[in-house]
C-alpha cells in the first residue's frame, strides 16, 4: 500500500462521515421540529448540533484537504479548463464545495445566532413561541440546507462516475 493510497482512503472516509452527519443532522432536526415542549425541542436539537461539531464541520475539513492532497499527488485537474485540462468533474466538484463553505457564514452563522435568541426567550418562556415557529420556518435557511444536500450527492456523484 503506498501513501496515495492511503490518503484517498482517508479522503473517502472522511465523505462518509461527513455525508451521514449532514443527512443524520438533518433527521434528527426533523425530530425536533415535531416536538410540543420547547425543552424537548431544545434538547433534541441539542443532539442535532452535536452531530454537526463532531461530524459535519471535522467531515468536511478533512473532504477538502485529503481531497486537495490526493488530487495533487495524483495530478487531477482541480482547475479542469482553466488549467488547461479536458477533464471539469474536479472544477464542478470544488464550486459546489466552494458555494457551500460561502453559506456558513452568510447564511448558517448570522441566522444561527438569530435563532439561539429565540430559542432563548422560548425556553424563558415555557413554550414554543411564534417567533420559534417563525423561525424555524425559514426559508433562505431551508433552502441552504437543501442546496448543503444535493450538492453533496452531486459531489460524490462527480467524484465516482467523473462524467466530463
Amino acid at each position: 500500500m503506498n501513501l496515495y493510497a492511503i490518503i484517498r482512503f482517508l479522503h473517502i472516509l472522511a465523505a462518509l462521515v461527513l455525508v451521514g452527519g449532514l443527512f443524520s443532522r438533518q433527521v434528527v432536526r426533523a425530530y425536533a421540529r415535531k416536538a410540543t415542549d420547547v425543552r424537548a425541542f431544545a434538547e433534541i436539537s441539542q443532539g442535532a448540533n452535536q452531530i454537526e461539531r463532531l461530524m459535519v464541520i471535522p467531515g468536511n475539513m478533512a473532504v477538502i484537504i485529503l481531497g486537495v492532497i490526493a488530487a495533487l499527488m495524483s495530478g487531477a485537474p482541480i482547475l479542469g479548463f482553466i488549467q488547461g485540462a479536458s477533464a471539469n468533474w474536479l472544477l464542478v466538484a470544488n464550486l459546489l464545495l466552494i458555494i457551500g463553505m460561502v453559506i456558513v457564514p452568510v447564511v448558517f452563522v448570522p441566522r444561527g445566532k438569530v435563532f439561539d435568541g429565540i430559542l432563548e426567550k422560548a425556553l424563558a418562556e415555557g413554550r414554543i413561541t411564534p417567533e420559534l415557529t417563525a423561525a424555524l420556518d425559514d426559508q433562505v435557511v431551508k433552502i441552504a440546507h437543501l442546496y448543503e444536500q444535493v450538492s453533496i450527492v452531486i459531489v460524490v456523484a462527480l467524484m465516482v462516475l467523473k462524467p466530463f
